[in-house]
């Protein structure tokens, strides 16, 4: 239960940074509303409030709600098989993400560590940004969406795409 409740306060935290992201708010609403389903709640409560001892079962839910959320940059990934597209895009290249969904993601970030570590990002160092930008695989598109929607919030980042 503790993990029920610990998503309850994300998706508060979610909605507030969202407004300032300018976020829909529809999509706030929304908000990783899987985290309620058998498929995902009992691996997420084990990983952090149990014995952490499904490593498979935890990756397969992480790996469900990060494709049933386009507010993940993972989402954008396309792992199909197919090429006959119209444009065509490759397998496990990055698509371009549309603003609304950039938004919402930049919201989960800063909701995740409000609810998780305590506090709001400090924008002149967000330390988790800072330690994570080059995990991030986006379309460049992406990469001008993101930057500018951090400008708009006063972040200072320099990124190396």
């Amino acid at each position: 239960m503790k993990y029920f409740f610990l998503t309850i306060k994300h998706k508060w935290f979610v909605l507030i940074a969202g407004l300032k992201t300018k976020a829909p708010l529809w999509r706030l609403i929304i908000h990783d509303w899987s985290k309620f389903l058998w498929s995902e709640l009992p691996h997420y409560q084990r990983q952090f409030f149990g014995k952490a001892d499904d490593p498979e079962g935890f990756i397969g839910c992480w790996t469900k709600h990060q494709n049933r959320h386009p507010h993940h940059w993972e989402y954008w990934i396309p792992r199909t098989g197919h090429s006959r597209c119209n444009p065509p895009f490759l397998d496990n290249e990055p698509i371009p993400m549309p603003e609304w969904a950039i938004r919402e993601m930049v919201a989960d970030w800063m909701a995740a560590g409000r609810a998780y570590e305590g506090k709001w990002p400090d924008f002149e160092n967000w330390t988790w940004l800072t330690n994570h930008k080059k995990r991030f695989r986006m379309h460049s598109e992406s990469f001008e969406r993101l930057e500018k929607i951090l400008k708009e919030l006063g972040v200072k980042i320099e990124w190396e795409k």
